[in-house]
């Protein structure tokens, strides 16, 4: 019996894992262009109509950002317009002025939480000093469902 609760909570992880993400990651990017010290960005316009979208997910708002010491962020809102709860995993890349790859940052705006369907999260990401960058891009790679270890292990016993 004692070996029945790890074997049923790896099968459950294994599931969990390999049956809820996205198969392949969204193909629409976004650009913008950043400069020292400033802002230039997309962002939502007045119909508030997103400018990315997929896998359930839509960007409703995106900036790159470079402070006075080279530093870049990128933050912005992502909404979950699909039916479930579910996270998202986001990839910015920044590039120079050649559109040379400097960094490439994969991150998940909600951590281990899921987003509730028509819930909107602020996300924000540091690429450090990178003072060649003068573009980032913005891609929506997966969606996946978060399940709790402990609610798992419960229902096993």
């Amino acid at each position: 019996m004692k070996r029945a609760c790890p074997i049923t909570l790896v099968g459950a992880l294994t599931l969990l894992l390999c049956g809820c993400a996205g198969s392949r990651p969204e193909e629409a990017q976004t650009a913008v262009h950043a400069s020292k010290g400033g802002t230039v960005a997309f962002q939502s316009s007045s119909d508030s109509r997103p400018r990315l979208e997929g896998q359930g997910f839509a960007v409703l708002d995106f900036q790159a950002r470079i402070d006075e010491y080279g530093r870049v962020y990128v933050v912005g809102e992502i909404r979950n317009t699909g039916s479930a709860a579910r996270g998202v995993e986001l990839q910015a890349t920044l590039r120079d002025a050649a559109g040379r790859i400097l960094a490439v940052g994969h991150f998940y705006p909600a951590s281990h939480t899921n987003i509730r369907p028509g819930e909107t999260w602020p996300f924000a990401y540091s690429f450090g000093k990178q003072e060649d960058a003068v573009q980032a891009e913005l891609r929506i790679v997966g969606a996946f469902r978060t399940m709790d270890i402990r609610s798992v292990a419960s229902v096993a016993h």
